[in-house]
Formats: structure tokens, sequence, C-alpha cells
């Protein structure tokens, strides 16, 4: 019995190989080749999990809930007995085992777990044989961009391309290949480049078939979806700022539905080429991996000049705005504005905006931190009524957050120089940001007995309308207490007497008895309960 051990190393079409075999297993069995199921259906990530020191955490158990040592090697038990099941029941004429997963390269990376894998193989294979495919890594950084986002990575373009270096073993593929020679032998290895000049008829499926059997080349049916497409610089903007309102790591309910509804929107509306690095960092990545990749190339290739060719002197396109972008926005903040409605303060909205527009402005530069000395440079195509859209949001969040109010105005005077009103806020948001802060003050809302008749809908529209005049420095306008414990020097105290508070803001004014006056026009006092109103001083540790 043959196993073939397919490497998905990063960009390297692992996925469109995967769903290629799956499409084709019938076919494949009827010739005598079986691609293994129980170790996943199109991807075998449960086998590069099983080889996983077990001590080392990873997302496929955390996904699966298996979280202590004892359900780790439950999991495996369960496998092992699924593995042995499916190969020695297999029909006398399959010879040859074909596995596949883009885990063995990004999980595999200890002798150890590589080690654990020939183990479980060696005793059901005569022949094993690992294929994989080599890209040059500052493309493949590049291209992985997209996928480390869609799987809720939160880095920024230049942070992850620092990844990409020659400690790192991922991206270095002599240190790779060697801890895998070392575990099946040197003449186990099928080494291949992803060129696709070198592919068996320029064709990745095709080239790759031959690797299992050269008659079946022509035979077996190609799938037409693209698989796995990357993210248009914008979408890569959007889905950054999504992981990071909604991080996997989050305890705020549905965060993961939240993230998986965003993100199939921006996936649908942005997908095509991603960021590019500039001639200098490719130029800075190639030649720093200069010398692991002349081994692999005597290695491996020994008829190859070079394993990769040098940077082209390619010239970066200009990053730009497009109304499809903006319209994926508009979309995006409206499906968090409606799908996590009881999950968001207005403090929490205007972070949001914040880190959307962080997000964008890194890949477009659209707002630089100095005043505007380049006025025509990183122009994008907005239109008019957008550049309005946003000198509104902005007049809309100046009472709450000065500066996400001058961000967003600097953005539509970016768009449209004249703008009516714009000169003359961007000079008020500086003046706001240069002065000193007001001193805060806190409204404690206590509630009373309501009387007898009260309109709820009215007294909930005068609140709602007074509330939206507070001098808010905090993001919102009202905080509600919704659970409360009172401790002394002895534990718990009854108070059953003291009437709790209902909630607080906190607002800015010149002095306290300015406080007390805005809080003398609050409705509540006409109806029901009290404001206490407290001046707020804060200590330097």
């Amino acid at each position: 019995m043959k196993a073939i051990v397919h490497i998905g190393t990063e960009k390297t079409g692992t996925t469109s190989i995967q769903r290629y075999l799956y499409q084709n297993r019938a076919k494949l069995k009827g010739a005598g080749f079986h691609f293994l199921q129980c170790a996943g259906k199109k991807n075998n990530r449960a086998l590069p999990a099983y080889c996983l020191d077990e001590h080392r955490r990873d997302d496929y158990f955390r996904d699966r809930g298996i979280q202590t040592l004892e359900q780790r090697q439950e999991f495996q038990r369960r496998f092992i007995k699924a593995f042995d099941s499916e190969i020695c029941g297999l029909p006398q004429h399959v010879t040859t085992v074909i596995i596949s997963s883009e885990h063995f390269h990004s999980r595999i990376r200890t002798e150890a777990e590589l080690d654990n894998l020939s183990k479980l193989l060696t005793p059901y294979f005569d022949e094993i044989k690992i294929v994989c495919y080599l890209r040059e890594q500052a493309t493949t950084c590049k291209s992985y961009y997209s996928t480390h986002l869609k799987s809720g990575g939160t880095q920024s373009f230049s942070e992850f391309l620092e990844r990409c270096r020659p400690e790192n073993t991922y991206f270095n593929y002599h240190a790779m290949l060697a801890n895998w020679e070392r575990g099946f032998g040197f003449e186990s290895l099928d080494v291949s480049l992803f060129l696709q000049e070198r592919f068996l008829n320029g064709d990745l499926l095709d080239d790759f078939t031959a690797k299992i059997d050269a008659a079946l080349v022509g035979e077996l049916d190609k799938p037409r979806a693209v698989e796995n497409e990357s993210l248009r610089p914008f979408g890569q903007a959007l889905a950054r700022a999504v992981n990071i309102i909604f991080p996997r790591s989050t305890v705020m309910p549905d965060a993961d539905v939240m993230r998986d509804r965003c993100k199939k929107i921006i996936t649908q509306r942005l997908s095509g080429s991603g960021q590019l690095p500039s001639v200098e960092v490719q130029t800075s990545i190639f030649d720093s991996f200069i010398e692991s990749n002349a081994l692999v190339q005597r290695k491996f290739f020994p008829t190859v000049h070079s394993l990769f060719a040098p940077p082209d002197e390619l010239v970066l396109r200009e990053a730009v705005i497009d109304g499809v972008d903006f319209d994926t926005l508009i979309a995006v903040l409206n499906l968090i504005a409606k799908g996590a409605k009881d999950q968001f303060s207005a403090g929490d909205y205007a972070r949001i905006c914040t880190i959307f527009f962080s997000s964008i402005n890194e890949i477009t530069n659209l707002v630089s931190n100095e005043d505007d000395k380049n006025k025509g440079s990183g122009r994008t195509i907005f239109s008019e009524k957008e550049a309005f859209i946003l000198r509104d949001l902005a007049l809309r969040a100046e009472r709450r957050d000065v500066r996400l109010a001058l961000t967003l105005m600097k953005l539509a005077n970016r768009i449209v120089l004249d703008v009516p009103g714009i000169t003359e806020k961007l000079s008020e948001y500086r003046e706001r940001l240069a002065s000193p802060r007001k001193p805060q003050f806190m409204f404690m809302y206590r509630r009373g007995d309501e009387p007898l008749g009260l309109d709820a809908k009215e007294l909930g529209d005068k609140v709602s309308a007074w509330l939206a005049t507070l001098p808010v420095p905090s993001g919102a306008f009202v905080t509600e207490i919704v659970g409360a414990e009172t401790l002394g020097s002895r534990g718990a105290l009854d108070d059953g007497n003291l009437v709790r508070p209902h909630g607080y803001s906190v607002i800015e004014a010149d002095s306290l008895a300015e406080a007390y006056a805005i809080a003398q026009q609050s409705p509540l006092l006409a109806f029901w309960g009290s404001i206490e109103v407290f001046q707020l001083k804060s200590f330097a540790g």
C-alpha cells in the first residue's frame, strides 16, 4: 500500500486541489486511488491535529470544544480507530491513499510532531510519497494576508509582512523540507516550483494528477469555481476592522455569527487582488531568503539557476475607493447596527467608526496626522454626495467624539474641497482638541414612584430629546445600571430601604452651577425620580 501526502504550502492552489480530489473520489477509487475521508472530507485537517504536541493549542480543538488533555487523548483514540477502519476497509484493488492538508505545512513544525506522523503512517504503508509546491516568499506572504483576515486576523498588512523572515520556518523552505527529509527520506520528497510555466500543460491540476498517475491526466473532472479568492485592498481593510470589533476571543454573544455575516458581504463584493508590498519591501524579503533558497535550489533543482526570480520593478497602483467599496462599507455598518444593536452603546459606535476609518486610512493614507499640506495627494473616487454624508456624520459625532468628527470632516474635505461649513468646523475641532478639557460631572438618576396615568411613550420621547443635548465626553448619553450589591467591611449589607440608582451620565461643563442648570432641564424631574449632580476629579496614580 502507498500513501501520497500533499503538504499544502500556503497559496499554492491547495483548496483547488482538495476540491478536485473530493469531486473525483469515485473515479479515483475506480482507478485504485482513495482520497482519505475520516480526517476531513476535503481538507484532511484532523490528521495534522492528531500529530500536534498534546500541549500545543490549536483552533481545530478550540472550535470543537476540546480543551483538556483528557479530551485531546480521547480525540486521538477516536481518530486512530476511524483511520484504521477506513484504511483496512478499502477494496482490494485500491493500492494508494491520497492525503492532503495545508496544516501539514502550518502546524507540523517540530521533529517530534513529524515523528508522530511517521509513526502513524508507517505501519499501514510500504511507500510514502511527500508532494509539495514552493512559491516565492514575499509573494506567498502577500497572498496569504487575505487568508489571515478571513481566519480572524487583526494585523495590518505592514505588520503581517514582518512575519516573512528566515527565522520563521513557515517561510523557510530549507528548514521545513529538512524536517520532512529527516522523517521520510530524500527519495520520498517530490518538490516542485509553483510556476505556471513549469506545470504540466501549464495547468496545476494536470501537474498534480501526474504525480498520482500520469494515466489519469485528462480523465478527471475539473472544478469550475475559483477557490480561496483574495480580497481587494478595501475589502482587506473592512475585514480587519470587523475582526477587531468582533475578536475570536470575545465573550460577546453571537460575535462569531456577526463576524461571519459581515465578511460574507465583504467577500461577495470585494474579491480581487489585495495589497502589494513596495518594491523595497519585496526586495528586502527576497534578499533575506537568498541563502536558504540557494540550499533548496542545489538539493532539489540543480538545473535551475535560481529558485525564484527577483521582484520586478513594478509600479504600485494608487489606492482609491470606488462606489462598490463605499456601498459595502455602508452595508457592513448597517448590518452591525441592526444585528448587534443590543450589544453596543453610543460610545461603542464611535469606537466602531474609528476602527473602520483607521483601517481604511492605512491603505489609502486619506487623512494624515499633519495638517492638509498636500491636498492633491491620495484623492479618492468619492462622489460629492458622499462628501456631504461624511460631513453630516462628523456633525452628529462632534458632541460625543471630537477626534472622530475631525477625521470624518478631513475625509470629506479631501473628497470635495468646497463643501459648506467644513473649514469652520475643522478649525473648531482643532481648537477644542488643543484647549484644556472642561471639568466633568456625573448625573446619577434615581427612580421614584411613577404617577398613575403616566404616558410612557411621551416621557421616553422627551427624555431622549433631552439626553441628545447633553455635552457627553464619554460617548454614552446614559449608562443604565442593571445590577448592584452593597459591600461593607463585614461583607454584603442589607440596604433594602435604599433607592438604587437607575443609571448615570458623565458630562462636561464649566462649573457645578452650569451642570446643575443642565440637570434642571430634565423631563424626568417633572414626572418621577431625582438627579444627583457630582463633580468629578481624577487622581494621579
